[in-house]
């Protein structure tokens, strides 16, 4: 009960504030607050391939069992509260480490794949998106760009230290996003979120709606991303030497 109340005095600021994160974000936090002082003496390492491995049970379970759309998403939301549990658990017992960090980012990138994947042969086997058709290929471009977005975003931000170690001109923040979009990009995450929970407890709005919406809001995000980092590359770095280049 210590360690609980120790983790929702440290993180109550998250909650639900749109200044710090999501909507979601804040209710996955609240969850994981829940769940760690039950995984309080696991390597929080582990916790991340907990999340790992929930996803991808997840995307196995429906890919070669086909179970139900709505038991599979159970998977999912499990993993994104492990995905928040891991970080939480490291910082409480002092065991960050830039390896975590590593393995969380690469992990969240293969769930997410895991679920727009599931949601794509879903809309399939519904026949709602039929192959070769101009929506099939759309939903292609969405799912190739996620982990393309984050792999644009992680490439910036290392580049964007690593200026700043050899002296930048100017210090460059490593991460803008929300400067330029202030809290569209957290809309945009809560609705593809909000349509996540919807198949789940939803007996009114039909599932292929949702998860329609919810790749419309996806491919939104990853464009904006990519946009933006790609902009702001061209405008930070190019007036930046490596001087080990040079020599």
């Amino acid at each position: 009960m210590n360690i609980l109340k120790q983790l929702l005095k440290k993180n109550k600021v998250y909650f639900f504030n749109y200044d710090k994160n999501s909507f979601f974000e804040g209710l996955y936090r609240f969850f994981g607050i829940l769940m760690a002082p039950m995984l309080i003496k696991i390597n929080p390492n582990f916790i991340s391939f907990l999340s790992l491995l929930s996803g991808f049970i997840g995307f196995v379970l429906y890919i070669f069992f086909s179970i139900k759309i709505i038991y599979i998403v159970i998977f999912f939301l499990f993993s994104f509260i492990l995905d928040f549990t891991d970080g939480l658990v490291a910082r409480f017992i002092n065991k960050t480490s830039f390896h975590g960090r590593f393995i969380d980012g690469l992990f969240d990138i293969l769930v997410t794949s895991f679920l727009h994947i599931v949601f794509f042969i879903y809309l399939i086997e519904n026949e709602i998106v039929q192959t070769k058709s101009i929506h099939f290929i759309i939903i292609l471009v969405v799912i190739f760009l996620v982990p393309i977005q984050h792999l644009l975003l992680d490439r910036y931000a290392a580049i964007a230290r690593w200026c700043n170690d050899l002296g930048a001109k100017k210090k460059i923040k490593p991460y803008l996003r929300d400067d330029f979009l202030g809290g569209l990009t957290k809309f945009l995450f809560d609705i593809q979120h909000l349509c996540i929970w919807l198949i789940l407890f939803n007996y009114y709005i039909d599932n292929n709606f949702l998860i329609t919406l919810f790749f419309s809001a996806s491919g939104i995000a990853s464009i904006l991303n990519l946009t933006i980092y790609i902009y702001l590359s061209k405008k930070n770095f190019s007036g930046e030497e490596n001087p080990l280049d040079n020599n």
